[in-house]
């Protein structure tokens, strides 16, 4: 009975004098010091997600001090219910907690300069991830490690029984504290489930003649446009007109990136090059003439933390504008993701880590948690394929289709030629989401021509052309390392596919026979 008394006594002291915002991150300090009692494997996993659902949820960024003094109350709980536990025992476990805190909700966001509960969103992500794209999120990697290993020291010296129906300590995964690969982590090897998801999609690119990355480009676009008429028109080229009816209505928060907005619906309708001749759309469809998807600069698709969420391109989410629409990155996972390839081996492919990756993250993947992906290397019988993916720091997109000489070399005489080669004469299609044509968004584009409006891409894929042709006459292998461009391929191993990520709405359709354009 006193065990119990001073439980509720306990309860009745959380909800008197707490800071602000208390009531609502309590349920996070509750389901973290649970699973510290159980020494849950799934710990730091539950933890990422629940910020990342408040976020969601809440719209609003975390008090730092509210999710300390939660964390104290749920502590104090512990230790009422492990009367094995020290004074001392709660005194790191709580100073523990408190720094992981200071680094999740205070260091971290005031280091990015973060403004909003959608910029903490995408930055807790890349660091659940593993991203080290920027010497400020390569530091963060090092301190949240250390915090969760110190946390990890102290949970494993507790003495602690598991709260009833709050799990136990089997769960699949590495110890707490150890680097993360993601939500419901699984096992490095043959998921049968994957397998089979797998071999579906890898039949149905193959009848089309197109290799897994490509048909979930194909099908995360025509999905956003939610119409098969989208993949039957051309690449577009210098004749595509420009969309009407896009204003630019303020500078991105990172001081690169234009907000977007929709200033005339009607000539968006009738210039929009995926949109203009659709008239109607099928039941239960939704219908993109009436919303129209826009490029939006760090716009992203809609998910939650739930393993079955799909991703949802008709809702907005990112830290863009209130326009439908995504940005480069947006695009290229949720093409890998739709196809079921996995970019980090053993993480559980869930649509919500399209928040994750920027483009940066696909410049050097091995350094950023993109473990699935690797650069490609060159010779006279190998170069860039359909499905690699193109990154500088900025945009990130995939090659839809190469032809028989993609970097244009077969004009190449002589080795002293591979110097002049230019990206005029390039022959493949990129599928991007862009702010070409004055704000399209999604689209598909003929690479020369595409590549005039694009410096940096123009300039780093130039020299993948001139390593190509060095091949050529050398008989040699590259792997170029151009710095600020690179074009990596998923690897297609065991590890690195899993079951499919759904799209909302891909109902419409799943019968596109044009798929293979």
């Amino acid at each position: 009975m006193k065990k119990h008394t001073l439980i509720l006594s306990i309860g009745m002291m959380m909800s008197a004098c707490a800071p602000q915002g208390y009531e609502v991150v309590s349920g996070i300090a509750k389901d973290t010091v649970n699973d510290i009692a159980c020494k849950s494997q799934t710990m730091e996993t539950k933890l990422w997600d629940g910020l990342k659902s408040y976020l969601l949820e809440q719209k609003s960024i975390p008090s730092a001090d509210a999710l300390k003094a939660a964390f104290h109350d749920q502590v104090d709980v512990l230790a009422a219910n492990n009367p094995q536990v020290s004074k001392e025992d709660v005194k790191r476990l709580n100073a523990n907690l408190d720094k992981l805190v200071e680094t999740l909700l205070v260091e971290a966001p005031q280091g990015e300069r973060v403004e909003t509960p959608e910029q903490l969103l995408i930055l807790l992500s890349a660091m659940d991830v593993g991203d080290q794209s920027t010497t400020f999120r390569a530091y963060m990697q090092t301190k949240v490690r250390g915090d969760l290993n110190a946390l990890s020291k102290t949970i494993q010296t507790l003495d602690t029984n598991c709260p009833a129906g709050s799990g136990d300590n089997s769960s699949a995964g590495g110890a707490v504290g150890q680097p993360s690969t993601g939500s419901e982590e699984e096992p490095v090897g043959v998921d049968p489930a994957a397998e089979r998801d797998y071999a579906f999609h890898k039949d149905q690119a193959l009848s089309r003649g197109e290799n897994l990355a490509t048909f979930g480009g194909r099908w995360a676009f025509s999905t956003a446009y939610q119409s098969c008429q989208s993949l039957q028109l051309p690449a577009m080229d210098a004749r595509t007109p420009d969309v009407q009816g896009i204003a630019i209505v303020g500078t991105h928060p990172d001081g690169v990136g234009r907000k977007r907005s929709i200033a005339s619906l009607s000539k968006v309708q009738s210039s929009h090059y995926y949109i203009k001749d659709m008239t109607s759309y099928g039941q239960g469809c939704f219908n993109v003439r009436q919303n129209p998807l826009i490029y939006d600069y760090g716009g992203k698709p809609y998910a939650t933390t739930a393993a079955d969420s799909p991703i949802d391109m008709f809702k907005n989410n990112g830290d863009g504008t209130s326009v439908l629409g995504i940005d480069c990155s947006g695009y290229v996972f949720s093409s890998l993701a739709t196809a079921g390839l996995r970019l980090k081996a053993g993480r559980a492919l869930k649509a919500s880590d399209s928040w994750a990756w920027g483009s940066s993250s696909y410049v050097e993947p091995q350094n950023n948690g993109l473990t699935c992906l690797s650069k490609i290397s060159v010779n006279s019988s190998s170069t860039m394929k359909a499905g690699d993916i193109v990154a500088v720091y900025g945009h990130v997109l995939l090659i839809d289709k190469v032809g028989a000489d993609p970097f244009g070399i077969k004009n190449a005489k002589t080795s002293a030629d591979c110097s002049k080669l230019t990206s005029d004469k390039f022959d493949f299609t990129v599928a991007q989401s862009s702010p070409s044509k004055e704000g399209i968004g999604l689209n598909y584009f003929d690479a020369k021509i595409y590549l005039s409006t694009s410096s940096k891409m123009k300039t780093g894929l130039e020299k993948y052309a001139y390593y190509t042709c060095l091949a050529k006459f050398d008989g040699k292998s590259y792997t170029p390392n151009v710095g600020t461009l690179s074009v990596v391929r998923h690897k297609g191993t065991a590890e690195c596919m899993a079951p499919r990520v759904k799209m909302a709405r891909e109902s419409c359709i799943a019968s596109c026979s044009s798929i293979a354009r």
